[in-house]
């Protein structure tokens, strides 16, 4: 049996672009949409565009210590990151809303990792978006600090400034441990032709962080800062 699927979009216009009447009605005529898991997405591209992506879910539970997932807490921010954007007239859409995964029936092990992956690619492809944000928790017995950390493409111009100024309102977080935004090898960032983001928020190994990170106050930081961090650069960059 397939594995549920799910998706949520949410497009709102940027305040930094004015709407003419005549190009809203050429919005209007020449737009398509399509269905995609029974919900309307529209097709017309918009400048920045966020793709946010809540890390693992379903079968999936991420990183585990004392109970807390790395997947609830993930969707948790993300719900938050999706809201500060809004909030700020920047278009956003999610890979998942819900506790789900995108592997293929049958498979195991990195294949089905890998076919989750993929789907969570696609997803941002078919959205067109222009930027891309996955978010995670860390657990290392080896770490004795927390922090929040963020990795980024390289291949793609640009993102190293990106991953610096959300890095940056990261660091404004009281209690944050400061840690440097580098570049990664994951396969979301290696596979993606936008500038993309890995964030990973903190570390669940990290008693006090951990106590942290499981709550919706500090949820709530981490995205107003992550949006912070996007919003600047777009505004930049638009």
């Amino acid at each position: 049996m397939k594995r549920q699927r799910a998706f949520f979009h949410t497009l709102r216009l940027p305040r930094f672009r004015r709407i003419t009447l005549p190009l809203l009605l050429l919005l209007v005529f020449t737009a398509t949409s399509y269905s995609l898991v029974g919900r309307q997405t529209a097709t017309v591209p918009l400048p920045g565009l966020v793709m946010i992506d809540a890390g693992h879910g379903g079968y999936d539970p991420g990183v585990m210590s004392n109970g807390i997932l790395e997947k609830d807490i993930t969707l948790a921010i993300a719900k938050q990151l999706q809201a500060a954007l809004q909030a700020r007239g920047i278009p956003t859409a999610m890979t998942r809303d819900s506790d789900i995964d995108y592997a293929d029936s049958g498979t195991k092990g990195s294949s089905s990792k890998r076919s989750d992956l993929n789907k969570r690619l696609e997803l941002t492809e078919i959205q067109q978006a222009t930027v891309f944000v996955s978010l995670h928790i860390n657990n290392s017995t080896l770490a004795t600090r927390g922090g929040a950390e963020v990795f980024y493409s390289e291949q793609n111009e640009g993102t190293a400034e990106l991953a610096a100024a959300v890095q940056s309102e990261l660091h404004k977080i009281p209690q944050m441990s400061k840690r440097d935004a580098k570049p990664g090898k994951y396969y979301l960032l290696r596979n993606q032709e936008i500038p993309s983001l890995i964030v990973e928020c903190g570390y669940l190994n990290i008693a006090d962080e951990r106590a942290r990170l499981n709550t919706a106050d500090y949820q709530k930081k981490l995205a107003e800062a992550i949006a912070n961090g996007l919003d600047s650069w777009l505004q930049k960059n638009k």
